[in-house]
């Protein structure tokens, strides 16, 4: 799994380069530009492979005679959004201009079947404008991606150790250690010990929540055997697939040979990196370009036939 450390660390090492002082006034030190290189990739690969696509179901609903409701402040861009109306889920259109939406609003129709939406100002508004309270609206939308930026936490830099249940989901430091951003994009693992107390299955885990400073809650159980006064790392890991994180770190090395090291000596690192790149997005696009297994569709999964229908054949 990667963490804010582990690509500052393999970025300096692979660069040759781990200043932190930038070389003139305008510009950035070795390692905050090599990260900012780092992030931008990784918003650039999670945005084409939808690994930002998350669903906000709107807090009580529709309220009847409001058309507008506010978008998720880390809205990027909509899939799609639904409305639940008794045992019918409607799935509006999208108004293809201003103009158009404005033209449906001439005269204020109520109705609780919604036809259209249109977005503007940070809210999304709905056509007909709803007539009833509480009916249950999804907007499933494309996240804007923070960049990652917290150091590791380990038990080392926090002087405490954790315990962990088989089975459960909460983790408990015997100190303050946990903070609020760790359940943004923080990973835990419980790394393996010679000490079979303390010894987890260092497996890295996805942090749903912080409960406070010496408690959190894990997205899924914890595997591994029950522990007290383990040791552990917490990182600030990236929103792409683990066995494809690596990337980000190989397109900011071939820019940095490229760019930064302009220098014909190692262009044969950039070419490097670069097809390193190359091969893993080849095998990332292989696996997540596509929605479904296969995008073709013989006659048998094609055909569907309407239970309305007067049967074809009897017997």
């Amino acid at each position: 799994m990667r963490t804010f450390t582990s690509y500052q660390k393999d970025f300096a090492t692979f660069s040759g380069n781990g200043s932190t002082t930038a070389p003139t006034t305008n510009s950035y030190d070795n390692i905050t530009w090599g990260m900012r290189m780092i992030c931008d990739n990784i918003r650039q690969l999670a945005t084409v492979f939808y690994f930002n696509e998350v669903p906000y179901i709107v807090p009580g609903g529709t309220v009847a005679n409001q058309q507008g409701y506010t978008l998720p402040g880390d809205f990027e861009s909509l899939m799609n959004i639904t409305v639940q109306v008794g045992g019918i889920l409607y799935q509006p259109k999208e108004s293809p201009s201003r103009r158009h939406f404005d033209a449906l609003n001439v005269i204020q129709f109520y109705n609780d079947f919604p036809q259209f939406y249109y977005i503007f100002n940070g809210k999304i508004l709905l056509y007909p404008t709803p007539a009833s309270n509480s009916n249950v609206m999804t907007i499933n939308y494309k996240k804007r991606i923070r960049d990652i930026s917290m150091p590791d936490v380990t038990n080392v830099i926090a002087s405490t150790t954790i315990s962990a249940t088989i089975n459960t989901t909460t983790i408990t430091a015997s100190g303050a250690t946990f903070a609020q951003w760790m359940s943004y994009s923080g990973w835990i693992q419980i790394p393996f010990s010679s000490t079979d107390a303390s010894s987890g299955d260092n497996t890295w885990y996805q942090i749903a929540s912080v409960t406070n400073s010496t408690h959190l809650e894990l997205k899924n159980p914890y595997n591994g055997a029950s522990v007290t006064g383990a040791n552990f790392t917490i990182g600030d890991v990236p929103i792409l697939p683990e066995d494809y994180q690596d990337l980000p770190l190989y397109k900011a090395l071939r820019l940095y040979f490229t760019s930064r090291v302009p220098d014909q000596s190692f262009t044969q690192r950039s070419i490097d990196f670069g097809q390193m790149y190359d091969a893993g997005y080849a095998l990332l696009e292989a696996k997540y370009g596509s929605k479904n297994t296969s995008p073709v569709l013989n006659d048998t999964e094609a055909q569907v036939w309407n239970p309305n229908l007067f049967p074809r054949s009897i017997g």
